[in-house]
C-alpha cells in the first residue's frame, strides 16, 4: 500500500511539471477591444434612413423634405377679389390726411418760406466818410483789386460827411464780390493844391439789389471750401418763392478762375434751386465765365424778375 501512495504521488507531481512547463512557453491571448463604437474613416458606414453615417472623420446628415402641396386659389387670394381700387382706396378704408399731417410735423416743406435767413445786405455795399473840409473840389474813385475803377464820385466844396456805394459799376452791373476793392479821395483847395488821400482794401458783402423789375443776390465763395454756404442757397430760395412771379426765369452766372470750377458751382446752384423754388426745372439756368487773375475766389450772382426774362427770351 505505501508503495502505490508513492506511485500515485509521483505521478501527481509529474503532471504538474509538466503544466507549470507548459503554461511558461505560450502567451496568453488578450481580450479584443470593444470597437462597437469606432467607425473607421475609409470604411463604408450605415445608412440609418435620413441619417448615413460614414466613419468617425464624415458624418453626412440628410432630411428629407415633405412635399409641398399647396391647395390655393390665385382668383380668390387675398387682394384680387376686389371690385376696383376705389373699393380699397374708400375714404373710410384708408386715411390720406394723417400720415401728411404727421410727417409736416417734423419734416419742413421744400417750399416753405425762411424768414429767420438774413445773410444778404440790402442797400449800400460800402460807405465812405472823406474827412477833409476847407476843398475847392473833390473827386472819390472806387477800384478793384486789378487797378479797374468801377465807380466815381464827385462834387464842388467839402465832400459830405457820409458817401454811400450801392455796388453798382459805371455800367449799372453789380460789382464782382469775389474781389478786393479800395477807394482813393482827390481833393484840390482854393489855390489849386492837389492832395489824394487813400482809404483801406474792403470786401464787398453778401448783397441783394432790387431795381428795374430785376432781383439780384451776389455773393463769394472759396474754392477752398468745396461748396457754396446753404444758408445762402435757402434764402435765395425763399426771396424767389416771395415775389409775385413766381414762375418766372432765373439765372445763375459764375465767374472762377477755371472752367471746371465754375461749372461745378453753377451746377450745385442750380440743382439747389431747382430742388427748393416752384415751377418747372427748366425756369433756372445758368452761365458761367472764366477770369484766371480773380484769385481763389468764385463769383455768383442769382437773378430774377423782368430783366432776366427779357434776357433770356
Amino acid at each position: 500500500m505505501i508503495r502505490n501512495l508513492a506511485i500515485w504521488a509521483c505521478a501527481l507531481a509529474a503532471t504538474a511539471i509538466a503544466a507549470s512547463a507548459q503554461g511558461a512557453g505560450v502567451k496568453k491571448k488578450p481580450a479584443p477591444a470593444d470597437t462597437s463604437m469606432t467607425l473607421p474613416g475609409d470604411k463604408g458606414g450605415k445608412t440609418l434612413e435620413s441619417i448615413t453615417v460614414e466613419g468617425e472623420d464624415r458624418v453626412r446628415v440628410q432630411f428629407q423634405r415633405p412635399p409641398l402641396d399647396l391647395d390655393l386659389d390665385p382668383s380668390a387670394a387675398p387682394g384680387l377679389d376686389w371690385d376696383s381700387f376705389f373699393t380699397v382706396l374708400a375714404p373710410e378704408s384708408f386715411d390720406f390726411f394723417a400720415p401728411l399731417c404727421t410727417r409736416s410735423s417734423v419734416e419742413r416743406a421744400p417750399y416753405a418760406p425762411r424768414p429767420w435767413l438774413d445773410e444778404f445786405r440790402a442797400g449800400p455795399v460800402a460807405r465812405f466818410r472823406p474827412a477833409v473840409s476847407g476843398v475847392e473840389a473833390w473827386k472819390l474813385e472806387v477800384a478793384d483789386s486789378r487797378g479797374n475803377t468801377v465807380a466815381k464820385f464827385d462834387g464842388t466844396g467839402s465832400p459830405p460827411k457820409e458817401i454811400a456805394w450801392d455796388g453798382k459799376t459805371a455800367t449799372s452791373e453789380s460789382a464782382r464780390a469775389d474781389l478786393t476793392y479800395s477807394y482813393v479821395l482827390h481833393a484840390v483847395d482854393k489855390a489849386g493844391n492837389k492832395r489824394s488821400f487813400v482809404g483801406d482794401a474792403f470786401e464787398i458783402p453778401p448783397h441783394i439789389d432790387a431795381s428795374a423789375g430785376e432781383t439780384s443776390m451776389a455773393f463769394a465763395v472759396g474754392l477752398d471750401s468745396g461748396s457754396v454756404p446753404e444758408a445762402y442757397l435757402m434764402e435765395a430760395a425763399s426771396r424767389i418763392n416771395d415775389v409775385g412771379s413766381a414762375l418766372g426765369p432765373v439765372r445763375v452766372e459764375v465767374n472762377a478762375p477755371t472752367f471746371a470750377a465754375a461749372k461745378s458751382i453753377a451746377d450745385d446752384v442750380v440743382a439747389a434751386l431747382r430742388s427748393h423754388i416752384r415751377g418747372d426745372d427748366a425756369r433756372v439756368s445758368s452761365t458761367t465765365q472764366v477770369d484766371t487773375g480773380g484769385g481763389e475766389r468764385a463769383s455768383i450772382v442769382i437773378r430774377w424778375g423782368a430783366a432776366s426774362r427779357e434776357q433770356k427770351n
